[in-house]
């Protein structure tokens, strides 16, 4: 369930997209920059489908009163709280395969990640320019480089030295690197 929570976040914040052609305009309004993608929305409509459906087997069977609305966050707490119940129904495969098929789908729909970590400046002889650490890549494969701007790369072997080198830059700059 921690991993429906993660894409229905993940699918918020890949929701709007900046429109860089036309913008449909309603009569008597202005052109907007901003769209929200159909492929985020469906998905996140999914998301609300699959987990109400399931809740509602819940209550039905179980005699319980509704759930309050229709929140993901809401309805994943509800469902948590039944997890060992849904595992013994006789549907728990039904579950377990539409839950696959969604995350599947989302992380498709997703793509990977990429996430970038300034390290200073480069540790090259002469060179001036920013170093940075890049992590990219999905759950199952990750990439992972450290890299100034001008082109210099650092082997994996010597990414704890840099790690000594920072603390020291901190120390002698009394905390501002």
């Amino acid at each position: 369930m921690r991993d429906v929570k993660e894409v229905y976040r993940d699918s918020e914040e890949e929701l709007a997209v900046l429109s860089g052609g036309p913008v449909e305009r309603v009569s008597g309004t202005q052109p907007v920059g901003l769209r929200l993608d159909d492929r985020m929305l469906t998905l996140r409509s999914q998301v609300t489908d699959l987990l109400c459906s399931w809740a509602g087997l819940v209550v039905s069977e179980r005699g319980l009163p509704p759930v309050p609305g229709t929140e993901v966050p809401t309805l994943l707490r509800f469902l948590a709280g039944h997890v060992r119940w849904l595992a013994e129904h006789p549907a728990a495969q039904d579950l377990d395969a539409e839950l696959t098929a969604l995350l599947e789908s989302a992380r498709s729909l997703l793509g990977p990640r990429s996430y970038e970590v300034s390290l200073g400046v480069c540790c090259h002889s002469g060179c001036t320019a920013r170093l940075h650490a890049t992590l990219s890549g999905t759950r199952d494969s990750v990439y992972s480089q450290v890299a100034c701007d001008a082109g210099h790369t650092v082997p994996p072997r010597e990414w704890l030295l840099l790690s000594g080198r920072t603390r020291q830059d901190t120390d002698r700059t009394g905390g501002a690197a």
